[in-house]
């Protein structure tokens, strides 16, 4: 066979001859003699600049050896049309059965599923090929002995997916032996190979070869040898003397070096005399590591993985660091920590280690994680320190100095998974088992977790389908309500439901009706423990809560009216005080009588027609609010009546469910928007990426239409290859992608996302009520919390019989990407003071950020404050206050992001805006705890490893008042060392 070509246009003189296994480009002399290409004639073949100069002999006997072939072929019966008729075969006289050779019959009827017998079909069977790989041979010239090419001056050979470069090449074409001088390079495969030699050998059909002064990579692509950056996120470079390549991902790298930096100067590297590579890691012995050139680390044996999606096990980067605390705290000194990492599958890992206190005694950890189909997952982790303690001085009930041994260990053990059973059924938990509230408040190095006061743990069992909702749920709260201090004990409410059987129906249609119909069913085994009151035993509850609604909308109005009938029953009853009168800490009191509660529920939601305006904006402020303006007003009008509930003291408090109480109430609001339309930008032509598909070019305000491509962003980063997050991770924490999967090439560019329209809300919410005490439910100078007070605001209010809520303000601005605000604010207009402010401003600006936090809490509730005397640095009590009360502010700023070359740095702290005005003495203020904790973090990152340093200061009064030092190293595509965390960074 013959192939004629067209003259390219980098390539004028081009004409290929094609065998059943050869190609060859660019031939300028070549006799075609007892080869895989038969010779037709003898006359020679000469170059023309118009195409290939034919002789007229070999043109005539070339036309009819095509016209017998074609007639020859066009006889062959797989040509021929194929008859259909309608008749149906007739039935063979001897069944398939008794004449095994014989024709199988279609049967007559189907077969009981409705589908013919398949077993009487034939089975196809697939002929071999005989047709070899094509190797295509391209260079400026080429001369042919026998079965032996020679390439010179840019000479390529393409087989299957590799391509072999070299100035020279001889190939066997028989061998598939080709021999390669001057700028060697190999590419291609499914490991994204790339080798780039001086010299070397190479067998095409057996992919195997040598080469020497190399240097290559593997899952960098090919593209990436061009480009400074990475299309793969676990790259692997290597380069040696000589390199064997034994197999398609077998290389046996001889004096040479492995990393996964960025040639040709990386960061680190790891030298040896021979390694040996495979598709899943390198490993070498007697290997010496170096960072920036300098030798560092002689390691005996050493893997590195090759795999982009497999991980190995291995001992981890130890951990090192150094935490001072001031006197009588309880210092940790220095501490040094292993860990070692064990791969349970592709889908499971485990991570356990052990940390050393100098101070203070060792400490055990581990991680637990597992990801399973779709959504399925397991995560656990633990940790305990088995203190040695340490003394400090206090003083005694009678005032008298001692020395106090403290011991601050403990355990904490937190897990979280989700198993689907079936397509509506799933088994969902998240728990926590904590030993000591103390041993994590002075050992995590999280300040949120190390303030946090609550502990919850819930399983349940859930099945939903057709708006209908089932489950079974166990779950277990624990609350600190009083931190322990030296000789002073804590307090704890625990609060268990075990268990709780709940049934949900939404809204569904009464036939033939505009009536919505739902209901809400539990039945419930309840207990309590606290100080002075443990309830006996499981007392039981059965709730029951029918509704019947009616939606209503016409001329822009929208009502829902709805009226509702409910019924407990609990199986034990709460004493109450012949006179309806309690003490200020009075405690409950269970008694074995049971208690009925029933109401009826009458709610009418409306919600009027939106009231709205257009401003066009001065063409002075078009830059901030673009070209127009529109601004909204949405009110919301509720009356609720609740009647029947006359015995809310006798109810003991377990869940939301035991705050239902009478109410006759009228609940408005008031939403305020304001809308900006951007300024018309002109439309850009964006020329389209090769091999992607052309997008119509539009406005960025104009909304997407059926023709035109609405944007989309860039799909963000999830799982790793496992699906589970890094080894630092903690429990119960969802599992989520480390790191992003190749960017796609033809994504739109995240900037041209549409812009924020609402840049201003302002919400404002009160309630008015028409019974006062709520059916006699509000007791005097106690704190008085309702499900319908708690639907308003989180923050008490009712410590007596009050006809108005406080005023609920909620406010947020977005001016632009860049900057957030937000001020929720609780105004007690009957008490004139503001139960609570809260303040958050967020702002970034290329790298560049910065946020602000501020909390104000002024509500009734029991609080207790610790008294430091500053002389000892002691506690000498707590003081209790009736009222909480406390001003607290967050700061952050910094520049820079995790994966930031350069230079980043940002610092964090949290203020305690009261502590000034705690009275230690009658002639001292206590200021300490002004700082509650302070954070300032710097790194700095390299081409492929960055350095971060930390100082954190914790002052938590004489549990924690202590200042750490902490660092970590990072390797690209290695590990960490250091006790600096990813979750813990600023950035």
């Amino acid at each position: 066979m013959l192939n004629l070509y067209s003259p390219g246009p980098n390539r004028p003189d081009t004409c290929k001859f094609s065998s059943s296994n050869v190609r060859i480009a660019k031939s300028s002399n070549l006799d075609l003699v007892d080869g895989l290409i038969k010779p037709v004639s003898k006359a020679p073949i000469s170059d023309d600049p118009n195409g290939l100069r034919v002789p007229a002999s070999l043109a005539m006997r070339l036309a009819l050896l095509s016209i017998s072939t074609i007639l020859l072929l066009a006889g062959h019966q797989h040509l021929h049309a194929q008859e259909v008729t309608t008749k149906e075969p007739p039935a063979q006289a001897t069944s398939p059965a008794s004449s095994p050779d014989a024709p199988s019959a279609l049967p007559s009827e189907p077969s009981p599923q409705g589908l013919p017998d398949l077993s009487t079909i034939p089975h196809a069977t697939v002929l071999p090929d005989d047709h070899p790989d094509i190797a295509i041979l391209e260079s400026d010239t080429q001369t042919k002995d026998g079965d032996l090419y020679t390439l010179t001056g840019d000479a390529i050979i393409t087989y299957r997916d590799h391509v072999l470069r070299a100035d020279t090449i001889t190939y066997n074409a028989t061998t598939g032996e080709a021999t390669a001088q001057g700028h060697v390079k190999l590419t291609g495969g499914d490991n994204d190979e790339y080798i780039k030699a001086t010299h070397g050998t190479y067998n095409v059909h057996a992919g195997t070869g040598e080469f020497y002064d190399v240097n290559g990579s593997v899952g960098l692509g090919t593209s990436s040898s061009q480009h400074a950056g990475y299309q793969n996120p676990n790259p692997f470079l290597f380069s040696g003397r000589k390199v064997v390549k034994t197999g398609p991902q077998h290389y046996d790298v001889y004096d040479g070096a492995v990393t996964s930096c960025l040639l040709p100067r990386p960061d680190w590297q790891l030298f040896a005399h021979h390694f040996v590579i495979d598709d899943q890691k390198a490993k070498a012995s007697n290997s010496v590591f170096r960072l920036l050139g300098i030798p560092l680390l002689p390691l005996p044996y050493v893997t590195h993985p090759t795999d982009t999606d497999e991980r190995q096990s291995g001992i981890l980067i130890p951990v090192f660091g150094y935490s001072s605390a001031s006197k009588d705290t309880g210092s940790k000194g220095l501490t040094i920590g292993e860990q070692g990492y064990l791969t349970l599958g592709r889908s499971a890992d485990l991570t356990v280690g052990m940390l050393y206190y100098s101070l203070r005694g060792f400490s055990e950890n581990g991680t637990v994680r597992y990801r399973g189909p779709a959504d399925d997952f397991f995560t656990a982790h633990f940790s305990a320190l088995q203190d040695r303690g340490f003394d400090t001085p206090t003083v005694n009930a009678q005032g008298n100095p001692i020395i106090l041994y403290v011991n601050q260990g403990g355990e904490d053990v937190t897990s979280a998974f989700r198993w689907k059973l079936a397509p509506n059924t799933r088994a969902v938990g998240d728990a926590e088992y904590l030993s000591s509230y103390v041993y994590r408040e002075v050992f995590t190095e999280n300040f949120n977790q190390a303030v946090s006061s609550d502990i919850t743990s819930t399983v349940y069992l859930m099945n939903e389908k057709n708006g209908y909702s089932t489950d079974l749920r166990f779950d277990r709260y624990q609350g600190l309500k009083v931190v322990p201090i030296l000789t002073k004990p804590g307090e704890e409410v625990k609060v268990f439901h075990a268990p709780s059987i709940d049934f949900s129906a939404d809204d569904h249609h009464i036939e033939g009706t505009p009536l919505l119909w739902n209901l809400n069913a539990s039945a419930a085994g309840l207990k309590r423990v606290q100080p002075n009151f443990v309830s006996s035993g499981i007392i039981e509850r059965l709730d029951l809560r029918p509704e019947l609604s009616l939606p209503l909308h016409f001329d822009g109005w929208n009502i829902f009216a709805s009226v509702a009938a409910r019924e407990s029953f609990y199986s034990r009853s709460r004493y109450v005080p012949p006179s309806g009168t309690y003490g200020p800490n009075a405690t409950p009191i269970e008694i074995t009588s049971p208690a009925n509660r029933a109401d009826g529920e009458i709610t009418i939601d409306i919600r009027p027609p939106t009231i709205e305006r257009t401003f066009t904006v001065a063409p002075s402020l078009q830059w901030l609010l673009g070209s127009e303006v529109r601004h909204t007003i949405d009110s919301e009008i509720t009356y609720r009546d609740v009647k029947g509930i006359n015995n809310f003291l006798s109810i003991l408090r377990f869940d939301d469910v035991d705050l239902a109480s009478d109410t006759n109430e009228l609940d408005y609001a008031f939403t305020q928007h304001l809308y900006f339309r951007p300024r018309p930008r002109p439309v850009k032509v964006v020329k389209p990426k090769p091999g992607c598909p052309v997008t119509p070019a539009k406005l960025a305000n104009e909304a997407p239409t059926e023709t035109a491509t609405a944007i989309e962003p860039v799909p963000q980063a999830t799982n790793d290859a496992n699906g589970i997050p890094d080894a630092s991770a903690t429990a119960p924490d969802r599992p989520t992608r480390t790191h992003a999967r190749r960017a796609d090439p033809c994504a739109p560019d995240p900037k041209a996302a549409a812009v924020q329209q609402e840049w201003f809300s302002w919400k404002i919410e009160q309630k008015f009520f028409f019974d006062p005490t709520f059916g006699n439910a509000v007791i005097n100078t106690r704190r008085n919390i309702f499900d319908t007070t708690l639907n308003l605001s989180g923050i008490a209010f009712l410590t007596e019989p009050r006809d108005i809520s406080p005023v609920i303000s909620r406010m947020r601005f977005r001016t632009s990407g860049h900057t957030d605000f937000e001020w929720d604010l609780d105004y007690d207009t009957g008490a004139n003071k503001i139960n609570s402010s809260n303040v958050f401003v967020d702002t970034h600006e290329k790298a560049f950020f910065a946020g602000l936090s501020y909390a104000l809490l002024n509500a009734p509730g029991r609080t207790y404050t610790e008294v430091i005397d500053t002389t000892t640095n002691t506690a000498t009590g707590l003081t209790t206050s009736a009222i909480a009360n406390f001003s607290q502010m967050r700061l952050l700023g910094g520049y820079g992001t995790p994966s930031k070359p350069g230079i980043s740095a940002a610092v964090g702290a949290g203020l305690d805006l009261h502590s000034g005005s705690v009275i230690a003495s009658p002639d001292v203020i206590d200021t300490a705890g002004f700082i509650q904790y302070l954070t300032i973090q710097s790194s700095y990152n390299w081409n492929c490893c960055g350095l971060s340093v930390e100082y954190r200061k914790y002052d938590l009064g004489a549990i924690r008042n202590e200042g750490s030092y902490r660092f970590n190293f990072t390797l690209a595509n290695i590990g960490s060392a250091g006790n600096l965390r990813r979750a813990e960074s600023l950035f």
